[in-house]
């Protein structure tokens, strides 16, 4: 995986848990003028939830917030019901490697476990509640 590890400099984090499977992400980001400029992870889970995080990370890295919400939203479409876009469509290669992530479609009770990693990005990229 890539990314896996604690993000000393973060100035973001959020958990999110799956408790059907046990999955658990915590993401980590360097947010600089509203744009991410690194993200890590932390936690334990399934080989698809580590996956996923993995490339959540790489993927949210130098992307803006606003940026950062339309990829989320994008994959959690690809995952929950959108068709997979075919290898030579320019979908496919616009999403990379992310496009795997398709794969998941096919199974709705690992969706969860696809998504886990996403959800914690966009609870991080919450603004921060005012004082008192």
């Amino acid at each position: 995986p890539r990314h896996r590890g604690p993000l000393p400099s973060a100035n973001r984090a959020a958990t999110r848990e799956n408790p059907a499977c046990g999955d658990r992400c915590t993401l980590q980001l360097l947010v600089e003028h509203d744009r991410i400029v690194a993200a890590h992870f932390t936690g334990a889970g399934c080989a698809l939830s580590q996956a996923s995080a993995s490339l959540a990370t790489v993927a949210l890295t130098g992307r803006t917030a606003v940026e950062a919400r339309a990829l989320a939203a994008t994959v959690e479409t690809l995952v929950r019901g959108a068709p997979p876009p075919a290898l030579d469509h320019p979908t496919a290669d616009a999403l990379g490697d992310l496009a795997a992530l398709s794969l998941a479609r096919a199974y709705p009770a690992r969706h969860a476990c696809a998504l886990l990693a996403w959800q914690a990005a966009l609870a991080a990229l919450e603004p921060a509640p005012p004082p008192g």
